[in-house]
Formats: C-alpha cells, structure tokens, sequence
C-alpha cells in the first residue's frame, strides 16, 4: 500500500527523520521512509522512485547536510519532476546550492533554526496534514446543484479553513539567504546505533603540539556503504562494529612541522616543504613509531573508519568538493591541513590530502569475527604481510576517496602519499 509521504533525508540526520516520521505517524499520516520500506533484497534506488513516485506529498528534512547530499538532489528532483507537493523542513539557515534552490525555488517550508522542537514538530506535522488535505479536495467536474446545507458541510467547511490556515504557516522562501562566515555543524542527537555527537572535546597534545578530537564509543556498519555502486571485493562484507571504548584522534594528519622533531631526534630523513601541509611519504613503521613517541598509536583501521563516517552511511560524509583534496581540486599537490570542512566529529580530511596508515594487516575481504579493536588486533609484522591505507589523496578520483575505500601497501614502502594520524586513549 502506498505511503502518503516520502521523508528524503541525509543519513547523518537519521535521527531528526526518524522523529518527524514518528510524529506523522502517531498523527495518521502514513510515511515512506529508508531503509525502513526497502523489501530486503530489493534494489535500492528503484526502491526509492517507487516511493516517490506512490507518495503524494515529499518531505524533506533540509539540513546541511542534505543539501550536500547527491542522493537527496536526486530524490528531490524525481519529486519536482514528479510534480509533488514537497514540504521542507528546514533547519539549516545555509544558502542552498543553485540546482537544489531551483527545486525548491517555488515551495513553501518551515523554518526551524531551532533545530527539532515540540513546538516545531507540531506546526509541521499540522501543516503536512493540511498539505495532504488540500490532495484530497478536487473540484467537481460540473456545477453542483443547490442545495441545503448540511450540518455535515459546515464541519468540512470549518476543516478546510483550518487546514488553509495552516499551511499559511509554511511561508514563502526569500530567495537565496546569505551565507554565514562559519557554517554550523548539525550535530546528530544520539540514537540507535549511529555514534553520540556532543559539544566537540578537543585536547592539545603537548608532545607533538596537535589537536586531538574525542571520539565517543558507538557502532556503525563497517565496509561497503549503502547505495555504493564502486565498492570492491575487499570493502565487503558490510557488518556491524561496536566501538566500546572512546578515544583520542589527531583533528588533522600529522603535519610536516609536528613530523620535523621526531624525526631530527630519530636520525630519520625529514621533507623542508611547507610546515602545515601533512606529512607523507613514510613507511607504516616510522608513522607507527611516531604515535608511540608522543604517547599514542596508529588507530585501527575500524577506529578509522568510524571516526571518518560520523554517523554517516553514505560513501562520503559530505559534498566531495568541500571536504577533500583529490584529482579534480588539488592541483596535482597535497595542501595545507584544515582547509575543507569537517566532518560531524569535526575532523579534518579524512578523505583525500593524503592517505593514512592505519594499525591492521591487510586481507582481502573482511572477517566479521577477527578483533576490530585493542591488543587483538592482527599488524603485518610478519614479512609477506600487507599494511592498509585509508582515504586516498591528492591524485586519486573520487572513487579512490570514498570512506570504505582500503589500500593494501607494502608496509616498508616510503615513497607513496601515504601520511598517517594518531589516536590516543589520553585520559
């Protein structure tokens, strides 16, 4: 049975979407909503348009998030095309990109700068009900007859008018809204298994002189994004990871000028370039003995992979060109750390710049069962074994940036632009 409305949401805002579809639902509006309406084994995006398509209204949870998202653009353009009623909630104040804005150029939405409030939640689900009331009024197809007016007509009378007077809640889009000097991070409230973002714990480590973000403990879907299309055989299979403990991670790769003094002091060769860009070129062992001289360790490549997600289960954590450094932007060099924009744990290129070591031996396909973190975790000590990159760099195309991307190195290897960051179970 079809769906009244499709909710199209950015995955790293799972949560607000699951709470407004909640809130339609308890109020009688029946919602499509992913994954929960994808019959296992289907395809996901015809899926999706069967959705839209079955829907008479379109939700859409515009955040930040989502206008950065391709897979929203794409739902919403199958919703104009479609000719939908799309009812946006908004509630990042951002400009919205020029081919997202003209979608959504002619639409009334709810402003909720507030974020997902009681209050909020209620104008919009009364405003999509009268939405959904106003489909169902069609005009006769010949003059009606006179006639005395029912009781029964003047209840209905009364019922449009309230629903005419709510959707004038919805009010008119200005046109584009200026951009913001700093756009805010919508932070993912906790919930289910996505990780738990909090006002952001950044702790300066004196002994490389770097910034550390804390990484809360969660569990996310390792491997193989959803809707990726250029997965390969050793991303699969996707499955579950429990990050039980939190930890410490470097807010940006290790750069040139935290790398210098270690290295002077180790007798190792060190790079003169520029101070601030990250450093690369390093075997697995020197990046992992950095870690250790300045009291952490390498993180494993689960660690990794949960701290780049974010919360996101999408093959990037953001717009490509916003938050990477890769063919198409980098101009064939790395670049300065912390430019782009950070992902929702507010960590800086965790795709693109330069790949990074991470702790694991290399094996060409995951083993749901083998240690993800701790003291158990195998390392290519032995001499045939591999050592894993993650995050692609400079050079690489955007497939070679995606998040569950893995690069099998030869851990002895230093003539790669592979650079590395540290974790820290820093107390």
């Amino acid at each position: 049975m079809a769906q009244q409305v499709f909710i199209s949401y950015a995955s790293a805002d799972k949560a607000v979407a699951d709470r407004i579809c909640g809130a339609l639902e308890s109020a009688g509006v029946s919602c499509w909503i992913a994954p929960r309406n994808i019959p296992a084994g289907a395809d996901y995006p015809s899926a999706i348009v069967e959705g839209i398509s079955a829907a008479h209204a379109f939700v859409l949870i515009l955040t930040e998030h989502a206008a950065a998202s391709p897979h929203v653009l794409s739902e919403v353009g199958h919703a104009f095309n479609g000719k939908k009623r799309i009812l946006p909630f908004r509630i990042s104040q951002a400009a919205l990109p020029e081919d997202l804005e003209y979608f959504l150029s002619l639409t009334q939405w709810l402003d909720a700068p507030e974020g997902c409030t009681d209050q909020n939640l209620k104008r919009f689900v009364e405003a999509t009900q009268a939405a959904l009331a106003e489909h169902h009024i069609e005009p006769p197809l010949t003059p009606p007859r006179p006639r005395r007016i029912s009781p029964a007509a003047v209840i209905l009378a009364l019922v449009i008018a309230g629903a005419i007077i709510a959707i004038w809640k919805f009010r008119r889009s200005p046109g584009p809204l200026p951009v913001p000097p700093t756009p805010p991070i919508v932070k993912i409230p906790p919930t289910g298994n996505q990780p738990e973002t909090q006002e952001k714990k950044i702790w300066l480590n004196p002994a490389d002189g770097l910034k550390y973000v804390w990484v809360p403990p969660g569990s996310f879907m390792m491997g193989c994004s959803v809707q990726d299309s250029e997965c390969k055989d050793d991303e699969k299979p996707a499955h579950r990871v429990t990050i039980e403990q939190g930890f410490w991670l470097g807010q940006t790769e290790v750069t040139v000028a935290a790398y210098r003094k270690f290295a002077v002091a180790s007798s190792r060769p060190h790079s003169s370039d520029d101070k601030l860009v990250p450093v690369s070129g390093v075997t697995w062992a020197e990046a992992k003995g950095f870690c250790e001289a300045v009291g952490g360790r390498l993180p494993t490549e689960a660690e990794w992979e949960y701290a780049a997600r974010a919360g996101s289960t999408e093959p990037y954590y953001g717009a490509i060109a916003e938050i990477a450094w890769y063919a198409k932007n980098s101009d064939d060099a790395p670049h300065a750390v912390g430019k782009k924009q950070p992902n929702a744990f507010g960590l800086y290129d965790m795709l693109g710049n330069v790949a990074e070591w991470v702790l694991d031996r290399y094996f060409d396909k995951y083993s749901p069962d083998a240690a993800a973190t701790g003291p158990e975790v195998e390392q290519p000590l032995v001499s045939n074994a591999l050592a894993i990159a993650r995050g692609g760099f400079w050079e690489s195309d955007a497939s070679g940036v995606r998040v569950s991307r893995r690069l099998a190195q030869e851990k002895d290897g230093d003539q790669i632009p592979i650079g590395f960051r540290c974790a820290s179970d820093h107390r």
